[in-house]
């Protein structure tokens, strides 16, 4: 069993609705929020990246870590996550505006014998409305300390659609034989537009070293009534080092696009389009300048909303010294055929990683957090090669409504089930609370919270 809902807990309902007066040319504006789904969790680690933020019918689903700082064994030759570690992981709803759902809280138990926290769950929806969750966590041995701690996955399904308030507990439908059963929890999930089909990416590993540290690997599931059944995990490429994708999934085969970081200091990203065996069908290294810097994708999904065929890729420029720009690139499924769309400049100040959104066939947004503060959008014909310049938007001051910074911007993608709702969109970030101690290296992992994740609801108008 996955432990104890709690409602409301950690919860302050809607703090107020924003409405302002923009110029009618503007396509974006805020129509309700903030919302403060939760006070009390850390940051949201690769909030950049992965999906915490999930919408459904009637509530928008997300995902964090409780800001609670839990001790571990003490033997200075494990490392140091597993001393020390924020161990309680969290999914919630809220309702979305005209539905009458109730918030709610979930605490996921990862709990078990010799168990360390692992990273915020990873949620999917499929369209009948239910809600499936992979859960890591990291085993060590209490009987040998040593630096290699291994990741386990699990996967929950929700007992009822579109409700976090109980959870079936269905790990046993994820192989866990060898030779690729111990991992390194730097994963992405996606399912098809029609709920059949779902991967799980993750880096395995093994302590032996016959699996070599970070080799990726796939897990390929396919619906059988309520749930996913995955076949055993396929290698598809050699090690990558830190190679996290994004993940998009349909009939066209399963589209990675994944930073690598086997230079520390020339940071760059990968393409790799597989059929649904594992088979590369094909494989590009996305634009890098030859500055040391990063040069790393956040955000992937379909061109405009049903069209699994296109995929827009959100790519950032950012070598160390400049100058820094935000690349659109558009990747033809079918075709097997990647394309720059648009290249737009910016300041370092406004290089921050973001996301995009579709609102017509010649208009679409970007939203990102200059300086991890007040959230701007870019706004425009963005893949018609048209230059548009960051705008703040009223009401997503973070600073202004009392917080500190914000750390991600982050958006539902129907890579992973979120429904579309045309001409709305809702953002969610994870800002630092007030008197939240300065997070470094230097605090071996501690001081990433408290946070609070708040949500804004967008209109989007053409």
């Amino acid at each position: 069993m996955l432990t104890t809902t709690v409602k409301y807990h950690g919860l302050r309902l809607l703090l107020g609705t924003v409405l302002m007066a923009i110029s009618p040319a503007f396509a974006v504006r805020v129509i309700d929020g903030p919302i403060v789904l939760y006070s009390n969790a850390t940051f949201e680690w690769g909030g950049h990246t992965f999906s915490y933020a999930l919408q459904g019918e009637r509530y928008l689903f997300w995902s964090a870590t409780l800001n609670k700082w839990e001790k571990g064994p003490q033997d200075e030759a494990y490392p140091s996550f597993v001393r020390h570690n924020y161990k309680t992981q969290l999914v919630g709803q809220t309702p979305v505006r005209g539905t009458d759902g109730v918030p709610a809280v979930h605490v996921v138990s990862v709990g078990g014998k010799n168990i360390v926290g692992g990273p915020q769950p990873l949620l999917f929806r499929t369209p009948d409305g239910y809600l499936h969750m992979i859960v890591g966590a990291y085993r060590y041995d209490p009987d040998k300390p040593t630096w290699f701690t291994a990741g386990e996955l699990r996967y929950y399904r929700s007992a009822r659609p579109e409700d976090v308030t109980k959870w079936v507990d269905r790990t046993e439908l994820i192989p866990s034989g060898p030779p690729y059963n111990q991992f390194h929890l730097r994963m992405n999930v996606a399912v098809t537009p029609d709920g059949k089909r779902a991967v799980i990416t993750v880096l395995a590993a093994s302590e032996d070293g016959s699996v070599p540290f970070n080799t990726p690997v796939i897990f390929y599931g396919r619906r059988e009534r309520l749930d996913f059944r995955f076949d055993k995990p396929v290698k598809y490429h050699d090690p990558l080092a830190f190679f996290y994708p994004l993940a998009a999934a349909s009939d066209g085969g399963v589209v990675l696009v994944g930073n690598v970081w086997d230079v520390s200091k020339h940071a760059t990203s990968r393409l790799i389009h597989l059929d649904w065996n594992g088979n590369i069908l094909h494989e590009q290294a996305l634009p890098a300048d030859a500055a040391e810097g990063s040069y790393l994708s956040y955000d992937m999904r379909p061109a405009q909303p049903g069209d699994w065929e296109h995929l827009v890729i959100y790519h950032r420029m950012g070598p160390n010294d400049g100058p820094w720009r935000h690349d659109f690139l558009a990747y033809d499924v079918a075709a097997r055929r990647l394309t720059l769309a648009n290249e737009v400049p910016t300041e370092e100040g406004f290089s921050n990683s973001g996301k995009w959104l579709y609102i017509s066939p010649k208009r679409s947004v970007f939203i990102n957090n200059p300086s991890m503060g007040r959230i701007q959008v870019w706004e425009g014909d963005i893949l018609g090669d048209v230059q548009v310049a960051p705008v703040p938007l009223p009401g997503m001051d973070p600073l202004e409504l009392g917080y500190q910074a914000s750390s991600y911007v982050m958006i539902p993608n129907p890579c992973q089930g979120s429904i579309t709702v045309p001409g709305e969109a809702y953002v969610m970030s994870d800002v630092h609370n007030p008197g939240k101690p300065e997070y470094s290296s230097a605090t071996a992992g501690r001081n990433r919270g408290p946070c609070s994740l708040l949500l804004w609801r967008l209109a989007l108008t053409d």
